[in-house]
C-alpha cells in the first residue's frame, strides 16, 4: 500500500519545483505577445519594399512557379488566391490591422490567430525567401494561441477590473514555450558539435570573413581577431548550457537569459541575419523571473497609470469597446482543447528535433527530411565561401547590359559584397536561385522584364570566393546558363 502511494507522493512533492521551471510570469506573456506584434509589423515592412517583387505574377516566383516547386503547400496560401499586386496590399494591410491588435492586447486571442493564418499564408507564397527566424516566429506566435497572452497590459484586461490578474501561468503550453527555444539552442548546439571550426575555435573568424552576411559593426569586428575567437567559446559556451535555462530559477536565470539577450543584440549589430536574433530576444522574454517583472513595472507604473486613466472613465469602465464575450461554450471547450493542443506541440517538437539529430529514426520514404528543417545556423559548420552574383543581358540592338537588379557587379570583386544584397530575404532567395534550375529559370524571366530595353536572353552567373583566414581569397566564376527571354512581353 505504500509502495502505491509512494508515486503520487513523489509527484506531489517536485510538483512546485516543476511549476517554477515551466511556469511563466503574466507579465512575461505579456511582453512577448507586445513583442510578437510588434515583429509581425516590423516582418510586413519589411517584405512590403519587395511585395511586387515577391508576391505578386509580375515578380520573381510567379504563383505557377510556386505550385511547381511546392504542389501542395501553396495550395493553402490565401495570398496565392491572387497575383495582383492589390491583392497582396489589401492582405497586408489587413495582416497589419490584426498585428497592431495583438500588441495592444484587443481581443487578443482572435487577433493572434487571425495573425497567425495570415502569417502562414504569406510564409506559404514565397517560401524561398525564408529563414529560421521566420519558423521560430510562426512556431512562437501558434504556441501564444494556446496562452493568456491578453491577461496583463492588453486591453482586454481593462475589461476585466472585476477579477484578480493572473500573477503566474503554468501547463503544458508555457512548458512548450520554453522547451521550443531551448531545444533550438540545444539542437544547434549538437549539430556544432559534429564540425569542426567550432571546436577548433575559427568558427566565428569565417562567419564575421563572410562580407555578405556582416553589416553595421560587423567589418570593425572581424579584425580582431583575439575578440571572436572568445566569442566563438562564450557562444558555443551558452549553446551547450541552454538547458539550464529551464533548470535554473531567480538570479541565476535572469543571469544566463541576459547572456543569452545580450547575444542576439551583438548579432542584429554585426550581421544580418533577418528577423532571427528578433524573436530569440521575443522568446527569451518568458524565461524572465517575476523579480525582474517586478522591477520593470515599478519603473513603469507611472506610464502605465497614466495609460489607464486615458483609456478608462471615471467610473472605472474601459473606453474601448471591447464588444461581447465568446460564449461560454465556446470559452468552455477552447480551456478543454488548449492542454491537449499544447502537450501535442510539446511531444511533436521534442520528437521533431529528435529525430533532426539522428535520435530518432524516420522512415526512408518519409516526404520530409527533419534535418531540413532544423536549427543549423552556421552548423555544423559555417560556409567557407562567399560571393556575389553576375548578369548579363544581351539586348536585341546587340549591346550586353548589367541586369543584376541590385548593384553594379562583375568579376571583380566590389567594395561591399554585404551592399549587393539589399536585404536578408533577398539573400535567402538568391541562395536558391543558385542551388535550382526551376529557381533560376524564374529568376531569369524576372529580369526578362524589368530590365530596360527588348532583352534577347540574360544570362545568369555568380563569382564564387574562396575566404583563407590567413591570405588572399580565390576566386572562379560560375556561370548557371543563359535564358532565352520570353517574346510576349517585349
Amino acid at each position: 500500500m505504500a509502495s502505491g502511494l509512494s508515486v503520487p507522493r513523489t509527484l506531489e512533492a517536485v510538483r512546485p519545483a516543476l511549476e517554477r521551471r515551466l511556469g511563466v510570469d503574466a507579465r512575461g506573456l505579456a511582453a512577448f505577445r507586445i513583442a510578437l506584434g510588434c515583429l509581425l509589423l516590423l516582418d510586413l515592412l519589411g517584405r512590403a519594399g519587395d511585395l511586387r517583387v515577391f508576391y505578386t505574377d509580375a515578380g520573381v516566383l510567379p504563383r505557377a512557379a510556386n505550385a511547381a516547386l511546392y504542389p501542395t503547400l501553396s495550395r493553402l496560401s490565401l495570398h496565392g488566391l491572387s497575383g495582383a499586386l492589390w491583392a497582396q496590399a489589401a492582405l497586408f494591410l489587413v495582416a497589419g490591422v490584426f498585428a497592431v491588435l495583438l500588441a495592444v492586447g484587443y481581443r487578443t486571442r482572435f487577433a493572434a490567430t487571425v495573425s497567425w493564418v495570415l502569417l502562414a499564408s504569406l510564409q506559404l507564397r514565397n517560401y524561398l525567401v525564408l529563414n529560421g527566424g521566420d519558423t521560430v516566429l510562426l512556431v512562437a506566435l501558434f504556441v501564444g494561441l494556446f496562452l493568456p497572452l491578453g491577461d496583463r497590459w492588453s486591453l482586454d484586461a481593462l475589461g476585466r477590473e472585476s477579477r484578480t490578474p493572473r500573477q503566474f501561468v503554468v501547463g503544458f503550453g508555457t512548458a512548450a514555450l520554453l522547451s521550443q527555444v531551448v531545444l533550438i539552442y540545444t539542437t544547434n548546439a549538437i549539430f556544432k558539435l559534429r564540425g569542426s571550426l567550432w571546436m577548433e575555435g575559427e568558427a566565428v573568424r569565417y562567419v564575421f570573413a563572410l562580407d555578405r552576411f556582416t553589416v553595421r559593426l560587423g567589418d570593425f569586428f572581424a579584425g580582431i581577431e583575439p575578440l571572436l575567437v572568445a566569442v566563438n567559446w562564450a557562444w558555443f559556451g551558452l549553446l551547450v548550457a541552454a538547458p539550464l535555462l529551464v533548470v535554473l530559477i531567480g538570479r541565476a536565470r535572469t543571469a544566463l537569459t541576459a547572456a543569452f539577450l545580450a547575444a542576439h543584440v551583438g548579432m542584429f549589430l554585426t550581421m544580418e541575419l533577418g528577423l532571427f536574433p528578433h524573436v530569440m530576444v521575443a522568446c527569451l522574454l518568458v524565461f524572465l523571473p517575476p523579480s525582474v517583472w517586478n522591477r520593470i513595472e515599478r519603473l513603469l507604473s507611472g506610464v502605465v497609470t497614466r495609460l489607464e486613466e486615458r483609456l478608462t472613465t471615471a467610473e472605472g469602465h474601459p473606453r474601448v469597446p471591447l464588444g461581447p464575450s465568446l460564449p461560454k461554450a465556446v470559452r468552455r471547450s477552447g480551456h478543454r482543447i488548449a492542454p491537449a493542443a499544447t502537450a501535442t506541440i510539446l511531444v511533436v517538437g521534442l520528437l521533431w528535433q529528435a529525430a533532426a539529430v539522428g535520435y530518432l529514426s524516420v522512415p526512408s520514404d518519409s516526404p520530409v527530411d527533419p534535418e531540413d528543417h532544423s536549427w543549423k545556423l552556421f552548423a555544423p559548420d559555417p560556409p567557407t565561401t562567399d560571393g556575389w552574383f553576375v548578369v548579363d543581358a544581351d539586348l536585341e540592338s546587340g549591346e550586353t547590359v548589367d541586369a543584376y537588379p541590385h548593384a553594379d557587379t562583375g568579376l571583380d570583386r566590389p567594395p561591399d559584397v554585404a551592399a549587393t544584397y539589399p536585404n536578408a530575404r533577398w539573400r535567402k532567395y538568391l541562395s536558391e536561385v543558385r542551388g535550382g534550375e526551376t529557381e533560376r529559370r524564374a529568376f531569369a524571366a524576372y529580369l526578362c522584364r524589368s530590365t530596360d530595353g527588348p532583352v534577347d536572353s540574360v544570362t545568369v552567373g555568380f563569382v564564387r570566393e574562396k575566404i583563407h583566414l590567413d591570405g588572399p581569397n580565390p576566386t572562379e566564376y560560375v556561370e548557371f546558363g543563359t535564358y532565352d527571354c520570353p517574346a510576349v512581353g517585349r
